[in-house]
């Protein structure tokens, strides 16, 4: 089976952990799937499957791109559908065969996270450093969830170190990209995590960062992160508070009682929450081999979507 991944160029310089393992490729897929990446049509006639990176795909899809008899056409998303209306608008209907998001309803659930990450969540907390109360890395104006207006009131009563390029006030001694950033949040008691965008399942990077490194993410995004939690008092749930001031003044508690701080990482000394456990032993099977099992049944006729945002 060829497979084409259809996709946008953009900087990934603090992308998250790939987990589709892109540089093992080889390694894991079984020699008759056989993927390429490219930014774009060549070679797309010839592809039995082909993956739109759905948000950059407007255009193409407007054009009326007639599709090759027989070929499957996926949508990959990994964005949150509140910030592009459009691909929940029916534009799509009849065209796409199966939805590969993060969605836990879509035909290939490809969330931020991977089934290594039972392990990386429970690797132990390093000691904090004394004055590293709160950073936060938001460099994107995207502002669905209305996020940059809540932390410029919050930042009044709460001291945030800002390393993205929205309220920069610091920057790292070494920058070597994302493993830099991760060492960064390792060394702080909090990490704002707060999502562009406000939609079920959307849970990205910006929670699941500061719970590998051992920080304890302040979240503010998906209704359902009940769901994505991995132990009991694991984050700071800004909906728990009724402003910007009493979030600020239950976080400078905790960053002056050593006691209660402690608490929050006690989930990491147990197992996972089974929810969270069952999502990632969901991913123990590659995404691009469940996609091929799937876009085969499609052409058999044995399988239909019935995903939609």
């Amino acid at each position: 089976m060829v497979i084409l991944f259809y996709q946008k160029k953009f900087n990934r310089r603090y992308s998250i952990f790939d987990q589709l393992q892109i540089d093992k490729l080889h390694a894991i897929l079984p020699r008759d799937i056989d993927v390429t990446f490219r930014d774009n049509r060549e070679g797309m006639e010839v592809s039995d499957v082909v993956i739109f990176d759905l948000p950059f795909m407007r255009t193409f899809f407007r054009q009326g791109i007639e599709k090759p008899a027989g070929q499957i056409w996926v949508a990959w998303c990994l964005e949150c559908d509140k910030n592009y209306p459009w691909m929940s608008s029916g534009e799509l209907t009849g065209q796409i065969d199966l939805w590969m998001t993060y969605r836990q309803n879509s035909d290939i659930v490809l969330p931020y996270y991977d089934a290594s990450y039972e392990d990386k969540l429970l690797t132990a907390s390093e000691p904090k450093e004394p004055t590293k109360n709160v950073c936060m890395f938001i460099s994107s104006p995207v502002n669905e969830s209305k996020r940059l207006d809540y932390l410029s009131e919050l930042m009044r009563f709460l001291p945030i170190d800002s390393y993205g390029s929205w309220n920069n006030n610091c920057r790292m001694k070494e920058d070597y990209g994302y493993p830099s950033k991760m060492q960064t949040i390792r060394r702080y008691k909090f990490t704002i995590a707060f999502e562009n965008a406000v939609g079920v399942d959307y849970v990205t990077e910006k929670y699941f960062e500061p719970l590998i490194a051992g920080s304890v993410p302040i979240y503010y995004g998906a209704p359902n992160i009940g769901e994505y939690e991995p132990g009991v008092h694991s984050m700071i749930h800004v909906r728990d508070y009724k402003s910007p001031k009493e979030l600020a003044e239950s976080v400078l508690r905790y960053c002056q009682d050593e006691k209660s701080y402690a608490d929050l990482l006690e989930w990491k000394r147990r197992p996972l929450n089974e929810n969270l456990q069952h999502l990632i032993e969901g991913q123990k099977i590659h995404p691009f081999i469940r996609l091929a099992d799937l876009a085969e049944k499609v052409r058999r006729g044995e399988y239909q979507s019935s995903f939609h945002f």
